[in-house]
């Protein structure tokens, strides 16, 4: 298997470690290509299953930024939005069905897609550095968590925090996120493969949504809390301005968080967010920071 963006060992315990190194960058994006490789290695491994995998960043910077930006805003139409959406949930989906434990090994920013990426494996270790945060701002370019964000960090965390981090685009460290139960260990980047062997051979079992995560499902629960924050959003913007924060509300209530179930013509679609002229402002202002 050829690879240009990960690097794939497996050690003489059966642990396999996967390595981001998006080549040719010095921060780690997810283009298409790194995209399909890391599907073509959850394949392999899928059919040659290690006792399990650490994921982590070969860069000093951060574990990964999210999406290729640059990329991103290549897409010409709602046809090329949806398809990159629909392969990087599929990609994570088939990171969160590997019959192993997965890990993922945080340090510095993990932002978007990367953090989506974190979501789906099954344990999370992070460095305890003032560095290290863990984010899905996008509600600051538009648009929404599309690779399974939005519907794993509810499951996880619950709704009114996830709601919170979604849509405020607020990171977090990492003690906050063991408190919020975002992660399993925090400890420092040096003991990093430590903490990894010791959660690879003897898996922590699986923890149970929380009680607030639960209760959430209740429709009438799920209701009440998609209005309240609703609310605290409105409060701030109107929908016909910045639909973005509605939209994650919408994503949340109505789709169990999956953009794929959102029909294309819903203001909460990919395609109607991903083409609007909110979001386009949005990127073409980010873009213009990050050069500065």
């Amino acid at each position: 298997m050829e690879l240009k963006h990960w690097k794939l060992n497996v050690d003489g315990d059966h642990l396999a470690w996967l390595h981001f190194d998006r080549a040719g960058a010095t921060t780690n994006t997810f283009s298409k290509e790194a995209l399909r490789e890391l599907g073509q290695i959850a394949d392999h491994l899928q059919s040659m299953p290690p006792k399990g995998l650490a994921i982590l960043s070969a860069k000093d910077n951060g574990f990964a930024a999210g999406a290729d930006i640059d990329e991103f805003t290549t897409l010409k139409d709602a046809d090329e939005a949806i398809a990159f959406t629909v392969l990087g949930n599929a990609v994570y989906d088939k990171i969160e069905a590997l019959p192993f434990p997965t890990v993922a090994m945080i340090h510095g920013f993990c932002m978007g897609g990367g953090m989506e990426l974190a979501l789906a494996c099954r344990y999370r270790v992070m460095d305890d550095g003032p560095k290290t945060r863990m984010a899905l701002p996008e509600v600051m370019l538009g648009i929404v968590p599309g690779w399974g964000g939005a519907k794993r960090l509810p499951k996880l965390i619950g709704a009114a925090p996830a709601l919170d981090l979604m849509l405020t685009g607020r990171g977090v460290d990492g003690r906050r996120a063991k408190k919020l139960g975002l992660v399993d260990a925090v400890t420092p980047r040096r003991h990093f493969e430590n903490a990894a062997r010791q959660i690879l051979a003897n898996p922590p079992p699986r923890r149970r949504p929380r009680l607030a995560a639960a209760i959430t499902d209740w429709p009438v629960v799920r209701t009440l809390v998609a209005r309240m924050s609703e609310r605290k959003v409105a409060e701030k913007a109107r929908r016909d301005h910045y639909p973005a924060p509605y939209a994650i509300i919408d994503l949340w209530k109505d789709f169990g968080g999956d953009v794929r179930n959102v029909p294309r013509e819903h203001p909460s679609s990919t395609a109607c967010l991903f083409f609007s002229p909110t979001t386009r402002n949005l990127i073409r202002i980010f873009k213009l920071q990050d050069r500065l």
